[in-house]
């Protein structure tokens, strides 16, 4: 009886969250821009529709042309995320998090972008790194590849 409680319970508090980003398969799963594998977890990215449907990135950039190319309208998004580069298993908002754009790192599709929680951590990224600072907004003005 418990268990059927405990397990009633965590269903309902699954549907109460809403649509949320999914596990990518590595390796296995393809870009839904530019159609590459998605290998690399530190640059990973998504998109969550209202209605639960996930999108899957190569990287930021690929997310910020496939926003650009309307497949998905703005109404019917849910949420935006990407990978943070230096803990690639948490996910971040893409609206707040913080971009670095390094030539020094090759992205699948050449934005050269990455992101990090914004903070001192993204700031000893750029010293470390260097390149240049940049927000979601500047991200999505960016070319796109794919």
């Amino acid at each position: 009886m418990l268990a059927a409680r405990s397990a009633a319970l965590a269903v309902a508090a699954g549907a109460c969250l809403g649509p949320r980003p999914s596990a990518i398969e590595y390796g296995r799963a393809a870009c839904d821009q530019c159609h590459m594998t998605i290998t690399e977890p530190r640059l990973a990215a998504q998109l969550v529709t209202r209605t639960g449907k996930v999108f899957v990135f190569d990287e930021p950039g690929c997310l910020a042309g496939f926003l650009a190319s309307g497949r998905v309208p703005p109404d019917k998004v849910h949420s935006l995320w990407v990978n943070d580069f230096l803990e690639p298993d948490s996910l971040l908002d893409a609206t707040r998090a913080a971009y670095l754009r390094v030539e020094g790192i090759n992205t699948p599709m050449g934005s050269h972008v990455i992101a990090t929680r914004p903070g001192p951590r993204a700031d000893s990224l750029r010293t470390a790194l260097g390149g240049h600072a940049l927000d979601w907004d500047q991200v999505r003005a960016l070319p796109h590849g794919g």
